[in-house]
C-alpha cells in the first residue's frame, strides 16, 4: 500500500485503491480506429520529496480528483499536458510524460519546465491556469495561461513562450490587455501558430461575456480581437448531453484549426466553430493579420460558412494534407473532412461510448494523431460531485494517419 494511504487512513481509502490499478495493462477498445495508449483514474506528479507530496495532500493544495487534463501536444518523444485550475487543489498546470518509457496507466506527470513555474497565488510571473498550448516547428511552445472563469487566480491572462530545445527557457511573456481578455472571466481556449512570413498566433477566447478570436503578432508584440455573431452559441445547439450529463453552460467560440499554406496565394485558412454550434466557419489569415481592417469592421464579409457538422465540436486540428479532424462529444466520436472537397463528404471516422468527451488533438513526428478524452463536462459543472474511484477519467488514443501537422 502507498505509505501516504496508511498515514492518512480511511479519509483517503479511495485514493489508495489506485495502487491496485496503476500497473494493469491497457485493453484496446474493440472496433475502434483510435487505439488506447494512456489512461488515468487520477493525475499525480513527480514530487520533489515525499514530504512535499504528503503536505500538499493534507493541506488540500493537491486534491487528486480535481485535476483535469485539457490539452495535449507532442515534441521529441514527450507528450505535454495542460491542467487548468478548474477546481481547487491543482498544484501543476503544465507538465509532460515520456512516450518512450514509463507505465501506460496513471503515469506520473513531470511539472514543466519545473516546479518553480507552477501556480503560486501571489506570484503572477508563474504559470497560473493553462488551458492549452501549441509547439511550433522550431521547438517553441506557445502556452495559453488564460483560464480565468473562476476565482482560483486573479492574475492577468498571458501567452508564454518556452524553448523546448533549451531546457524550457522562457523567452517571452505577453500579458493580454483587459480589453482583449479579462482576468475575471476570460478563457483562452485553443491556439494555432502561423509562421508564414511573420509569426502570428490565433487564439480563441471562450469567455461567456466577451467571446472572440484573438490575433497575436510576435513581431509587433501586440494583439487585437475579432468579435462576431458566428463566435456565439447557436440557439438550437445548446444543452447537449454527454455521458448522461447535460452541458448547460454558455459555449461560444472554442476549437480552431489552421490549413496548410495554399500554393497559389501563399495564404492560409483559419477554421473555427462555437462549442454549442453545428456550423463550421472559415476566414483567410491575410484578413486576420491586418489590424487596420479588423478595426474597420469590413473583415466580417470575409467569413465563410463551410458547412454543418454532425454534432457540436470541441477540439479541431488539420494536417499538412488539408484533412480536418474535429471532435464530436455528443456522438462520442471524431469527424474528418478534406478541405479540398465539399463539406458534404465529411464523415464520422470513429464513434465509441468509451470516448467520453472527445476534447483535444496532437500530431507526432511519425504520422500519428493523438486524441484526448477527458470527461471535462463533469469538471466544468460546479454541482457535479467529483470523487476518486476506479473510473478512468482521462484517455489518450493514437491513430495512424500517415500525415503530419499543419505546421509542416
Amino acid at each position: 500500500m502507498n505509505p501516504l494511504c496508511a498515514y492518512l487512513g480511511y479519509l483517503f481509502v479511495n485514493y489508495c485503491l489506485n495502487d491496485k490499478v496503476q500497473n494493469e495493462p491497457i485493453k484496446p477498445v474493440k472496433n475502434q480506429t483510435f487505439q488506447l495508449e494512456y489512461q488515468w483514474h487520477y493525475v499525480n506528479f513527480t514530487w520533489p520529496t515525499y514530504e512535499d507530496y504528503k503536505k500538499a495532500v493534507i493541506k488540500r493544495k493537491y486534491i487528486p480528483e480535481n485535476v483535469a487534463i485539457t490539452g495535449i501536444k507532442y515534441h521529441k518523444g514527450d507528450l505535454y499536458l495542460a491542467l487548468p485550475q478548474i477546481r481547487k487543489g491543482v498544484p501543476v498546470t503544465l507538465g509532460k510524460i515520456s512516450t518512450e518509457s514509463g507505465p501506460k496507466t496513471n503515469p506520473l506527470v513531470h511539472p514543466y519546465p519545473s516546479w518553480d513555474h507552477q501556480p503560486r497565488s501571489k506570484d503572477c510571473t508563474t504559470l497560473q491556469s493553462v488551458q492549452n498550448m501549441e509547439i511550433d516547428k522550431n521547438g517553441i511552445m506557445w502556452v495559453l495561461d488564460g483560464f480565468r472563469i473562476n476565482n482560483n487566480t486573479r492574475c492577468p491572462p498571458k501567452l508564454v513562450l518556452f524553448d523546448l530545445n533549451n531546457d524550457g527557457k522562457e523567452i517571452l511573456s505577453y500579458i493580454f490587455p483587459k480589453d482583449i481578455c479579462s482576468s475575471q472571466g476570460g478563457h483562452l481556449k485553443d491556439i494555432v501558430i502561423d509562421s508564414t512570413n511573420e509569426e502570428f498566433a490565433y487564439i480563441t477566447d471562450n469567455s461567456f461575456l466577451d467571446p472572440g478570436l484573438i490575433v497575436y503578432s510576435k513581431g509587433q508584440n501586440r494583439a487585437w480581437k475579432l468579435r462576431d455573431r458566428t463566435m456565439f452559441d447557436e440557439e438550437d445547439a445548446s444543452g447537449f448531453i454527454v455521458g448522461n450529463l447535460t452541458y448547460k453552460g454558455l459555449a461560444p467560440l472554442d476549437g480552431i484549426a489552421l490549413s496548410p499554406i495554399l500554393p497559389k496565394t501563399r495564404n492560409r485558412l483559419l477554421f473555427y466553430s462555437p462549442l454549442a454550434g453545428m456550423n463550421l466557419y472559415a476566414i483567410k489569415t491575410k484578413v486576420l493579420k491586418s489590424e487596420r481592417l479588423i478595426n474597420s469592421g469590413d473583415w466580417r464579409r470575409a467569413i465563410k460558412v463551410v458547412g454543418k457538422k454532425q454534432s457540436q465540436s470541441d477540439g479541431l486540428i488539420m494536417d499538412n494534407k488539408g484533412n480536418l479532424y474535429y471532435t464530436l462529444p455528443p456522438l462520442y466520436g471524431v469527424g474528418k473532412w478534406n478541405m479540398h472537397e465539399e463539406f458534404s463528404t465529411a464523415k464520422i471516422m470513429a464513434e465509441d461510448k468509451n470516448m467520453l468527451w472527445t476534447g483535444s488533438f496532437a500530431f507526432d513526428d511519425f504520422g500519428n494523431l493523438r486524441l484526448l478524452t477527458n470527461n471535462i463536462n463533469k469538471y466544468m459543472d460546479a454541482n457535479f460531485p467529483l470523487k476518486l474511484s476506479q473510473e478512468v477519467m482521462f484517455k489518450i488514443f493514437k491513430y495512424f494517419t500517415g500525415t503530419k501537422s499543419y505546421l509542416e
